[in-house]
């Protein structure tokens, strides 16, 4: 099965999070079947689809006791996951940038690509993820940080599954619009790759949900489920 034009054929924008590592080339496939796909990303998070009950069994054998961090779309496997005892974190708009123009940037601030001698900044100010994660991300070219008079003022970057994630703004910067000039630089730095830029955004958080609507993001039909 074409498992790509499959999922572009049930929905491009809600499915995209399966759809992106698989059309880059940065995702194996566990499941492909009308039933339900399953993936593994970048050699990390585990994402997946249920379309028929009938293949549950056939998710949870994989998902269940994996330690990895898992991303599953709304549906029975989302209540079987946690019945099971699956560590659930928290339900997740999906976020889309559909256009091809970049934005313009604010000439205000000095955007770059950090690089090691950045993390300690990164470690005392991102709490999300543990240190060989967020190392892991640094290394690899992943994040972007804005400078205001010299000083790195806020970061941007994208997480393994190629969502686009890790924003923080010091405190000492906040309430100058630099998370929304960041997070346009990031979408600007995806278009230039030939990449769609996503992301997950917790339903409790409104500033966030506000910031994506301002950009233009296009959100999915259904919620993303993170466990682990």
């Amino acid at each position: 099965m074409d498992v790509l034009a499959f999922l572009q054929e049930k929905d491009e924008l809600s499915y995209i999070d399966l759809i992106e590592p698989l059309r880059l080339g940065q995702a194996e496939v566990l499941i492909a079947e009308k039933e339900g796909v399953l993936i593994r990303i970048n050699d990390d998070a585990l994402d997946g689809v249920l379309f028929d009950e009938r293949l549950l069994s056939t998710f949870t054998d994989i998902l269940v006791g994996s330690d990895a961090p898992i991303a599953v779309h709304d549906g029975i496997l989302v209540d079987t996951l946690k019945a099971m005892g699956m560590a659930y974190h928290f339900p997740c708009f999906q976020a889309v940038y559909t256009k091809s123009t970049p934005f313009v940037l604010s000439q205000n601030l000095t955007i770059r690509e950090l690089g090691m001698d950045d993390l300690p900044v990164v470690l005392a100010n991102y709490k999300n993820a543990d240190e060989a994660y967020i190392t892991g991300r640094v290394q690899s070219g992943s994040l972007i940080g804005a400078q205001v008079d010299g000083e790195l003022a806020a970061f941007i970057g994208q997480h393994a599954e190629l969502t686009i994630g890790l924003l923080e703004v010091l405190p000492a910067y906040r309430r100058r619009h630099i998370g929304e000039e960041l997070e346009k630089a990031y979408i600007n730095r995806l278009l230039a790759h030939g990449r769609v830029p996503f992301c997950h955004v917790t339903t409790h958080n409104e500033a966030s949900l506000a910031l994506q609507k301002k950009l233009g993001m296009t959100f999915g039909k259904h919620l993303i489920h993170w466990f682990n």
